[in-house]
């Protein structure tokens, strides 16, 4: 994204729950020499770092509150002042977060801020888990393999057997769980060929939903699970395919079949 807007500031990533509470305003804002103990110079913090450019705000929903209503400010004025300034300086920035918090929830129960949540909000895009994008797994795991650091991994092939323990596994922790299966398998696998007995996963841990698979011979009881889900999702597909671990398209196809249209659960 920051590549194809064209900005020609720096991108800027910043681990909003990787900083202490205590260092955040300074990490994030900057400060001023004399500040507090320890400040020998003048920093500009990330904010500053990332003007005419794209700041990257990763698990903002981990922002402590005091933090949230000081980001919300360099939002909405697009000025920042530093710890132990007094005066405002002018910032153009490209905002992005990320979080794995239900930040709507937090909202609701006062643990994070709704105006800065307004602010925040201006396309949200749900990455939906490995789980539901079974139809995507060829793509991603030849592009594990070119990144992996490891002789010949653009080489490695996988078994018919292998394949499907893949695309059966849960992979609750996502892409993180599913790098991590290869690397081991790759340095188990001889000749470049990984087999099922490589694959560092559990039989039956993960595997999925077993009342899913019963309800594939009970075309009543399947239609009945959807239909439940439509309702309980407002008609969002990737929501129902997320929560029967199986893929958008696979959805689709029983509604087809069902003869059910989201769109009428979107009322």
């Amino acid at each position: 994204m920051h590549s194809l807007s064209g900005r020609p500031g720096a991108f800027v990533a910043v681990n909003c729950g990787g900083i202490a509470a205590s260092l955040l305003e300074s990490q994030l804002f900057g400060h001023m020499k004399g500040a507090f103990t320890g400040a020998a110079r003048d920093e500009p913090g990330f904010v500053r770092a990332a003007d005419r450019g794209t700041l990257f705000l990763d698990e903002i929903g981990d922002l402590p509150l005091a933090a949230q209503a000081a980001l919300l400010r360099v939002l909405q004025e697009r000025e920042v002042v530093p710890v132990g300034g007094s005066r405002p300086i002018k910032v153009d920035l490209r905002v992005v977060a990320a979080t794995h918090r239900p930040l709507d929830r937090m909202v609701a129960e006062g643990t994070y801020r709704a105006d800065l949540l307004a602010r925040l909000s201006g396309y949200r895009h749900l990455l939906v888990p490995l789980r539901a994008r079974r139809e995507d797994f060829g793509l991603i795991l030849g592009d594990l393999l070119r990144r992996a650091e490891l002789p010949g991994a653009g080489e490695l092939r996988l078994t018919t057997a292998a394949g499907r323990r893949l695309l059966a596994h849960e992979w609750p922790l996502n892409i993180r769980e599913l790098q991590q299966c290869l690397l081991v398998s790759a340095a188990l696998a001889p000749h470049q060929v990984i087999d099922a007995e490589h694959l560092p996963i559990v039989p039956g841990l993960g595997s999925r939903p077993a009342l899913i698979e019963r309800e594939l011979d009970n075309p009543e009881a399947l239609r009945d699970t959807i239909v439940g889900l439509l309702r309980q999702h407002r008609g969002n597909v990737s929501y129902v395919a997320r929560d029967l671990g199986k893929a958008r398209m696979q959805i689709h196809r029983w509604m087809r079949r069902f003869h059910l249209d989201p769109n009428a659960f979107r009322g």
